[in-house]
């Protein structure tokens, strides 16, 4: 097939501007695989439209298709393809800036677009490419205006010359009905391309600088020498011997010399055109040191170190986040939390959650070195990264975050603002890292002694609870016996009344068998309950410390054998073993009153937390006297049981008034003998308030409680020879063996 040669041009244009579309496809397709950010499936689409849209004319141009394509055919076709990559631009760009996309939307403008080139409805296809075009144009420029961290801004610029090349490649399509071989089209799809696929852009700014300070030098150097030259040529000449390289050869040593001097003065003029500012990193690292030197306190510390970073940069927003890992809903993370005195001006919340997997998580705690929150919206590494994470970060407005590290654990985060437009630069970036290192041990102390004052003011809260604690027992404990002492006194003269009346009427003999064993009941029951009343009243005295001891000489042997003989029937009724081992004891000064009532209540305790079977034993020794508990020495009494024992962790709690164990608090009493019977609880509780009296001490030793292997207790009563400064002579009880069934 032979091409026309006036169309072969545009023919083999076709197909090279289908190659660079091509290549641009795969290089696109590639990278979608490794990280997909949403702009890249429409740029594929944008591609792919173009790409076809070549192909076709260079396939008709070769005569390849079975209709010809001709210059009407090939106007309508391009008009076809820019209605709808004005769509695919607009919503590439949405998708580029995270403002939503919608796929679905394309295969209605497919249709739509097919319907009005069928119906010939080009004016249609032109609107909608002008209502595209603009509102793509309009997003662009609100964005712009909003953005302000220097680099986001320069990659979304890379949109504007595309919008400008795809306008007059579309002007030059529908006004002058010539496609042009549609060159401006393939430019603005090689900038979307690059704004897409590109992450470092080049710093246009710091470009334009090194060219003006070394242009400057040079021509600067270049005068230099040319008038140095024709100076020496000028004032030589005429001198025999005079040779001109020599002469140049001396400017060029001059201009060497003052090379060094000239390139900083024309470097520091650049700068001061350019409204750059370097500052001397050494300079601003002593400055820091000195400023956060020694503050412990961390809203002061925030303060000052925000108030240096801002100077030393020049900028008007930045935050300290403290940072704590935590157990969250979805595993570990570190919580960001602004510290006090935080600087305004950024935008969102202050306070974030960052997953210990994230890749902004990692690159903080094990690169330690600053994150640009351009590199975070689109560097590859962190496109992954779970986007509640890249959004609160984004909503900040900030621009670079510098991890704060302290023992290898991530503490803090230095979040700074845009350099008056600028962009950081590394050296920036080293700097920042330097003072971050440096705020790690000073804020890791801030912390400790914030920690520490919090900790102090909730040990303060504590002990105001526990003393208002205190005083609702001690109110409590107080009604308590006050209620006790109520009772005692209350109670004691009408059960003294009934008591007598049913003894009375007991010695009658006029009284009915049946109506006899009724009044031992009664008179059995009213015993009980006068003796639960003593043991009140006599519990109320120990509380009020009113209690009176009638002390006296006291064989304490022969008061336990009474004792004991009192209870052998109680003992015989369990089939258990009570028998006493004393030896011989002395006369102790005491109360004998008091003191049968603390022996009885340490017995009969044993003889009923003892199974049927068992055994208890009382035995006794003689202690010597010591400058501490004794000075005139004293007596040991021991109970050892045979029963169930008592937990470790009760042992002190049985002495206690009302005291009874859990499996008997909602039980009827079931009698003060039978094995684990209910009582009132007061008889541990009096026997210490008798002891203590006496100036002794009471206790009780047990492995612990065992129904099955019952290991037993053993109470221990100590009791004083006689009080300091009495008589030291002393008088010895008989020994005593007995043993009671």
């Amino acid at each position: 097939m032979v091409i026309p040669s006036d169309t072969l041009p545009f023919v083999f244009f076709h197909a090279a501007q289908s190659v660079i579309y091509a290549i641009l496809l795969f290089i696109v397709l590639r990278r979608q695989r490794s990280a997909a950010p949403p702009v890249l499936g429409w740029l594929a689409c944008y591609i792919l439209l173009a790409f076809l849209n070549q192909a076709v004319q260079f396939a008709g141009g070769m005569g390849w298709l079975p209709i010809p394509i001709d210059e009407v055919s090939r106007l309508s076709l391009n008009q076809y393809a820019a209605f709808l990559l004005a769509f695919l631009l607009y919503q590439g760009l949405r998708a580029f800036l995270n403002q939503g996309e919608a796929f679905w939307l394309l295969g209605a403008q497919l249709i739509l677009a097919a319907v009005l080139v069928t119906t010939q409805q080009f004016s249609l296809l032109f609107i909608g490419w002008v209502i595209y075009t603009l509102l793509g144009m309009g997003v662009l420029g609100f964005t712009l205006a909003r953005t302000s961290q220097p680099l986001h801004r320069a990659r979304l610029l890379l949109w504007a010359p595309a919008f400008a090349l795809v306008i007059v490649n579309e002007i030059l399509l529908f006004y002058l009905q010539d496609s042009h071989l549609d060159v401006y089209r393939l430019g603005a799809t090689l900038f979307l391309a690059f704004a897409a696929l590109s992450h470092r852009l080049p710093d246009l700014k710091e470009i334009t600088r090194q060219a003006l300070v070394y242009g400057a030098s040079a021509l600067f150097s270049m005068a230099v020498y040319v008038l140095g030259f024709l100076a020496a040529d000028y004032f030589f000449r005429g001198m025999s011997g005079y040779q001109p390289i020599f002469a140049g050869a001396g400017v060029a040593v001059l201009i060497s010399l003052m090379f060094t001097p000239i390139f900083s003065i024309t470097r520091r003029a650049v700068d001061s055109l350019l409204r750059l500012e370097n500052a001397d990193p050494a300079q601003v690292l002593r400055d820091y040191s000195v400023s956060i030197n020694n503050i412990l306190d961390l809203e002061k510390l925030t303060d000052v170190a925000l108030e240096a970073v801002m100077d030393a940069y020049d900028i008007d927003r930045a935050v300290l986040f403290l940072v704590d890992a935590e157990m969250g809903k979805n595993g570990d993370v570190y919580r960001l939390t602004a510290a006090t005195g935080h600087h305004p001006g950024a935008m969102g919340n202050f306070f974030g959650l960052i997953s210990k997997e994230s890749p902004i998580a990692r690159a903080f705690r094990e690169q330690s070195q600053p994150l640009l929150q351009y590199d975070i919206d689109f560097a590859p590494e962190y496109i992954n990264s779970p986007v509640n994470e890249r959004r609160w970060l984004s909503e900040l407005g900030l621009d670079v975050y510098a991890p704060i590290l302290s023992k290898g654990d991530w503490i803090g985060l230095l979040a700074l603002g845009s350099k008056r437009g600028q962009r950081y630069t590394p050296q920036d970036l080293n700097l920042l890292a330097t003072i971050a290192n440096q705020t790690g041990v000073a804020l890791e102390n801030a912390r400790l002694v914030e920690n520490l004052k919090k900790l102090n003011a909730q040990v303060r809260e504590a002990y105001l609870f526990l003393d208002k604690a205190n005083h609702d027992l001690a109110k409590l404990e107080m009604t308590k016996s006050n209620f006790i002492s109520i009772a005692s006194h209350e109670l004691r003269t009408p059960l003294t009344v009934i008591k007598g009346y049913t003894e009375m009427l007991m010695e009658s003999d006029s009284l009915d068998a049946g109506v006899r064993e009724f009044l031992k009941g009664i008179h059995k029951n009213t015993l009980r309950l006068h003796e639960i009343m003593d043991s009140m009243f006599d519990v109320a005295q120990i509380d009020a410390r009113a209690i009176e001891l009638q002390r006296q000489d006291v064989q304490v042997n022969e008061l336990i054998r009474s004792v004991a003989n009192e209870l052998g029937k109680v003992a015989a009724e369990r089939e258990q073993d009570l028998s006493l081992d004393l030896p011989q004891l002395p006369f102790i000064k005491a109360d004998p009153n008091t003191l049968r009532k603390l022996f009885y209540h340490t017995i009969i305790n044993a003889i009923k937390f003892t199974p049927n079977g068992g055994k208890v034993t009382v035995s006794g020794r003689q202690l010597a006297s010591n400058n501490r508990d004794l000075p005139e020495g004293g007596v040991e009494i021991i109970v050892r049981d045979t029963g169930v024992g008592i937990d470790k962790g009760y042992q002190e709690v049985i002495f206690t008034k009302f005291y009874q164990p859990g499996e008997l608090l909602n039980r009827h009493s079931t009698g003060k003998t039978k094995f684990k019977g209910s009582g009132v609880g007061l008889g541990l509780a009096l026997s210490r308030g008798i002891v203590e009296a006496h100036g002794g001490k009471i206790w009780v030793e047990s492995p612990g409680y065992n129904e099955e292997t019952c290991p037993g207790s053993e109470f221990h009563v100590i009791l004083p020879l006689r009080s300091q400064g009495e008589s030291k002579t002393v008088r010895m009880g008989s020994a005593v063996k007995l043993k009671l069934n």
